[in-house]
């Protein structure tokens, strides 16, 4: 009997551990949404001051934490053209070096995602970072390990933290 109460007491004493250690402080939850050390805390809003979207991009919010691939981010939404466009030639390069892709993320106003080629990384990969609200965008490919963006006339886009640690790792 003596044993039973032993590991009772202790199977409640790991879950009141457990459920103690998986409470965490407001807006800990995605480190990612953090300002990095590049971007002045200023010009990085939180993940909680985007503002709603609205116009002719505000659909992509409905592919947020979805994968490309599977969302039709790529094949079948509003940016598909105007990143035809802006990359010519090179968007089914684009498309091949986002094969292994991270999902769509929100990053205060700005949604991103990154990747890429499979069995490739570092050489050959890719970003995209999109403003739905100016309808602007910045694509980044890596071809042969040389990166190469491409960004709407007139857009200066601010990178979100992982498009960054991105670019410095592939820069090494």
């Amino acid at each position: 009997m003596r044993f039973t109460s032993t590991i009772t007491s202790a199977a409640v004493a790991v879950l009141a551990v457990a459920a103690l250690s998986a409470c965490k402080p407001a807006g800990t939850d995605n480190p990612a949404s953090a300002p990095s050390e590049q971007v002045p805390a200023e010009t990085a809003p939180s993940v909680d001051t985007a503002a709603p979207v609205t116009g002719p991009w505000a659909g992509l919010q409905n592919h947020i934490g979805k994968y490309p691939n599977e969302s039709g981010l790529l094949t079948n939404s509003p940016i598909v053209e105007p990143l035809k466009t802006l990359l010519g030639d090179k968007y089914d390069t684009f498309v091949t070096n986002l094969g292994v892709q991270s999902p769509l993320t929100r990053d205060g106003d700005l949604l991103f995602t990154s990747g890429n080629k499979p069995h490739e990384g570092g050489m050959e990969g890719a970003y995209l970072i999109l403003d739905p609200s100016k309808t602007t965008l910045e694509a980044g490919l890596w071809e042969k390990g040389k990166l190469t963006t491409y960004t709407s006339q007139g857009a200066s886009l601010r990178k979100p933290a992982d498009i960054q640690t991105m670019i410095q790792n592939n820069a090494e």
